[in-house]
């Protein structure tokens, strides 16, 4: 049997193309489990009652964290019974989070680790200050050992790191293998389900940046958080991918320092790296979901010394640059054929949302023209093909973000605003418009 590592699909002989997701060479061989699990969780045939939909309860076992931003990625609190994924880059503190929640909650917690030793949780435990009396470790990375001692010692939450790591003798391959990540992650789930416990899964990312192993995994938990951040900033965001407990609309804005990680609650310019008037920075306002959080969107455009300029994107997609840079050479006189264009999102932000389309654009104008932008001012929409200026979503409630701070002068895509409001509205029908106002 093949298992497709992006989508999850099985296929009975190998190909070099996923017939689902068209990815090529993800199908990856693995071997189904010979040795049934014997314990106590597993499946049996029972009759069960069929409940009455107006006679279910809403849910009771909520475990409500100290951290609101944690709060408000979740749900606005944990379920007892749920599992949730935490993945993200490594080094990104995806330990330290975890460690940190006992701080968080008056719950009993265990945490386990198949990668460090206790002596190694007890001092990053000490660093951040962790009081620790609802917190107890164990350094396993056996799935029967770990099962049995959950059994024998219950808790509200249960922290694994890793999922990855973990092997079970019922299981053929070793850790972090197909067939051992599902094998594992099938027995943890039953067990956070049948005995109402919170499960919090740390899981590897592969070359891709995405959630390492069988793309089942993420179907089968409950939630999936991502870190997002540069490793060499104290910045940090915590997004979904998956939530069916809460509204899929929040992202976790936090600082790291010393002693752990403390919440943002009003970003504000946290993602600003001066206020002082520059060539080739321009600031927008993006969506991450239903936040708006006003970024920064820095170009340099250099004369190449080569045949062919290069092009270059840090914390956008280099597709999304290279479109720009195309449409302000056919519809503007900024023509950079033979100018190296940089482009970058500060702090270490990946945006791919379309409505910082028109910021970068006035960042590149800026820089090859050598005019300051203002502080002052800031850019919001998407740009097409034709060159023309898209409206975005939530453009309203990036107004209202706008209004404020300090800003005096919004340009937008030149369609009807249904709010009120102070700060002077430019509006654009096309490209060629934005190059009258960087002068």
């Amino acid at each position: 049997m093949y298992l497709c590592t992006d989508c999850g699909n099985e296929s009975l002989k190998w190909q070099w193309q996923c017939p689902v997701c068209k990815e090529w060479n993800t199908l990856k061989e693995f071997k189904e489990a010979k040795i049934k699990w014997k314990g106590k969780w597993s499946a049996k045939w029972e009759l069960k009652e069929l409940t009455q939909i107006q006679d279910i309860k809403e849910v009771q076992d909520r475990i409500i964290t100290s951290s609101t931003e944690f709060n408000n990625v979740v749900g606005g609190w944990i379920v007892q019974w749920s599992v949730i994924l935490l993945s993200g880059e490594p080094g990104i503190w995806k330990s330290t989070i975890t460690l940190q929640l006992s701080n968080w909650i008056k719950e009993d917690v265990v945490y386990i680790s198949g990668e460090e030793t206790e002596y190694q949780i007890f001092d990053r435990a000490k660093r951040l200050e962790i009081a620790g009396k609802n917190l107890k470790v164990l350094s396993e990375s056996s799935l029967e050992n770990t099962l049995t001692t959950l059994a024998k010692n219950p808790a509200a939450v249960v922290i694994v790191d890793s999922v990855s790591v973990m092997h079970s003798e019922n299981s053929t391959g070793s850790s972090g293998s197909i067939s051992q990540v599902r094998y594992i992650s099938e027995k943890l789930v039953d067990f956070a389900k049948t005995t109402n416990t919170a499960m919090i899964l740390i899981g590897h990312i592969n070359k891709d940046g995405w959630v390492a192993g069988p793309k089942t995994l993420e179907h089968m938990v409950d939630t999936v958080l991502y870190f997002e951040g540069d490793k060499f900033d104290d910045l940090r965001l915590l997004r979904w991918l998956k939530n069916r407990f809460g509204a899929t609309s929040e992202v976790w804005l936090f600082k790291m320092w010393e002693k752990g990680l403390s919440d943002i609650k009003n970003p504000g310019l946290e993602f600003i790296s001066n206020e002082e008037d520059a060539t080739g920075s321009s600031l927008s306002i993006t969506m991450e979901w239903t936040r708006p959080i006003i970024i920064e969107t820095e170009s340099l455009t250099t004369y190449t010394k080569f045949g062919y300029p290069k092009r270059s994107a840090r914390g956008m997609s280099a597709s999304k640059l290279d479109l720009i840079v195309a449409v302000l050479g056919k519809y503007t006189a900024i023509k950079l054929d033979s100018y190296d264009v940089y482009s970058n999102i500060s702090r270490g932000l990946k945006i791919a949302e379309p409505g910082i389309d028109l910021s970068l654009a006035a960042s590149i104008i800026s820089s090859k023209l050598g005019k300051n932008i203002s502080k002052s001012m800031i850019f919001v929409g998407e740009i097409s093909l034709t060159g023309k200026i898209k409206k975005v979503i939530f453009l309203e409630k990036r107004i209202k973000e706008a209004e404020k701070m300090w800003f005096k002068m919004m340009v937008i895509p030149d369609v009807n605003v249904k709010i009120k409001t102070k700060i002077e509205l430019v509006k654009l029908k096309n490209i060629n418009d934005l190059t009258k106002i960087i002068k």
